[in-house]
């Protein structure tokens, strides 16, 4: 993440795996992924998860990333979608409800 421009302006640089170029980079909407123990599925998804979000144009969209239990969700995917968000200013974070909130579309990410 860089800080922003004069206009408020933010670039997202996130650096993924080549391996998950071709998830990243997909048309479809829905998509699976069959990968290793460790292989960084979840930094993918989080990934996904923040590019989408920031580039929606609808009012106020909503994105889930969804685990098998709220403490793995906490425990798996709270710290990098903190993280790769850390540099977006003015960003609305709920660490009890685990969501932020991009400010300038009102896109919400949230963990369940």
């Amino acid at each position: 993440m860089q800080e922003p421009d004069e206009d408020g302006t933010v670039e997202l640089r996130l650096k993924a795996r080549k391996e998950f170029l071709p998830y990243l980079n997909r048309e479809a909407r829905w998509s699976a992924v069959v990968a290793h123990r460790r292989a960084g599925k979840t930094v993918a998804c989080i990934m996904d998860l923040i590019r989408k979000a920031a580039e929606h144009k609808g009012r106020e969209p909503r994105f889930a990333y969804i685990a098998p239990t709220y403490s793995q969700a906490k425990d798996v995917a709270w710290t990098y979608l903190k993280q790769f968000t850390s540099g977006i200013p003015d960003i609305v974070k709920s660490e009890s409800e685990l969501w932020v909130t991009l400010p300038h579309n009102k896109a919400r990410i949230r963990l369940y």
